[in-house]
């Protein structure tokens, strides 16, 4: 630690040779008046130069314009923002609300359903719902076709906060689809889903 060291105030003797390299040193620096100035050391800073180029200019997009994935990056992006800003206040993550909407709508739920269905592993999926479970959202029943399985139940306080985000969640879909009619929606739905599922 720094209040560890102690540093030593006596005088450390100077050889010959050191009390020589000091002295030409101090002639470097310290120049006669009337003598010829002296060339910076070579570790000296010099003044940079003035910036002749102007700004840069932005990248041409052309080349970018006709790319799906491109595209599609962009839109996740656009949409991951816009989903922060209204359900961040919620401590919702599209994964958490995912999870609250499928338990929601099915009534024997597991924990691997779920994860097959949002596309997370289960270890991640076991962490969310463990989260969910602690926040008070959701809790587990024993399933009656199979006492060894627990199903999935939202608690009151998880429906009331399905409550609030349901009406965040409406206006971030008209947002998403602003300029969209329906028919431009259900297409742009249907080649998204043709893209996730591979096919």
């Amino acid at each position: 630690m720094l209040c560890d060291i102690i540093i030593s105030h006596k005088p450390i003797a100077k050889s010959p040779r050191a009390s020589h390299i000091e002295f030409m040193s101090s002639r470097v620096s310290n120049p006669s008046p009337t003598g010829p100035a002296t060339t910076p050391a070579s570790g000296a800073r010099r003044p940079r130069a003035a910036a002749t180029a102007g700004a840069a200019e932005p990248a041409d997009r052309a080349s970018l314009d006709d790319r799906l994935g491109f595209w599609l990056r962009l839109a996740q992006m656009a949409a991951f923002d816009a989903f922060n800003q209204a359900m961040a206040p919620l401590g919702l993550t599209p994964g958490r609300l995912g999870a609250l909407l499928l338990i929601e709508a099915s009534p024997t739920a597991h924990q691997a359903t779920l994860a097959e269905a949002l596309r997370v592993k289960p270890p991640n999926m076991a962490v969310m719902l463990a989260g969910l479970e602690q926040d008070g959202l959701i809790r587990r029943v024993e399933d009656p076709a199979n006492r060894r399985a627990n199903v999935l139940r939202l608690t009151p306080a998880g429906r009331a906060l399905l409550r609030r985000a349901r009406e965040r969640e409406a206006a971030l879909e008209a947002q998403l689809a602003a300029g969209m009619d329906g028919k431009e929606r259900a297409a742009m739905i249907a080649a998204l889903r043709r893209i996730a599922e591979g096919r």
